[in-house]
Order: C-alpha cells, then structure tokens, then sequence
C-alpha cells in the first residue's frame, strides 16, 4: 500500500557578493527566494540514522531527518518533496564542516 508523505525541506543558501550582482532575487514575504516540489518513490530508509532515499522524474536524493520522523515511512512510499531556498544572515559561516 502507498500512502503519501509531505516531506518539507529549508535549504540554507549564502548570499555571497558574487550571487547578488546583477541577477538579485526577491524574497516573498516569508523569506522564501524560490521553491520547488517533487513527486517521488522512497527507495531506502535508514530510519536510526535519519537518512531517506527518494527517486523523483527530476531524479534522484538523499534526505536527513531528525530519526524519529522517519518511524513511519518505508521503501515504496509515495511522497511529495518540498525545497525551499532562503538567504543565509549576514556574518553566518557557511563552511560546513566534514568528517
């Protein structure tokens, strides 16, 4: 049985100088420069570990969670994927940091 899941993501993105020269983007009132749904297939859940695989028309991801809302979800369910772009303040460090 497939059952839909509405998965919302807030991507972080910096506005550096180089990005805001001339093609400068406008915020919408909540913050929000752009965003993006997709349709797709969960093809692996590792649900102790907070990851989800999700194969959509536009391709293929994979998405982190905090565990417990992965409980629910297994291989083969229909989901929705929903980005979401905002600017980073000012002054954050953007560098992340790998193991």
């Amino acid at each position: 049985m497939k059952r839909a899941l509405l998965i919302p993501i807030l991507v972080a993105v910096a506005v550096l100088g180089g990005m805001a020269d001339s093609k400068a983007q406008t915020a919408q009132p909540d913050g929000v420069l752009a965003r993006h749904t997709m349709d797709g297939t969960v093809t692996k859940v590792d649900a102790k570990r907070g990851w989800v695989d999700v194969k959509t028309s536009e391709g293929s991801m994979k998405l982190h969670f905090p565990p417990a809302a992965l409980d629910d979800v297994k291989v083969g369910d229909s989901v929705t994927v929903e980005l979401g772009m905002t600017p980073m303040p000012s002054g954050t460090d953007n560098t992340s940091k790998t193991k």
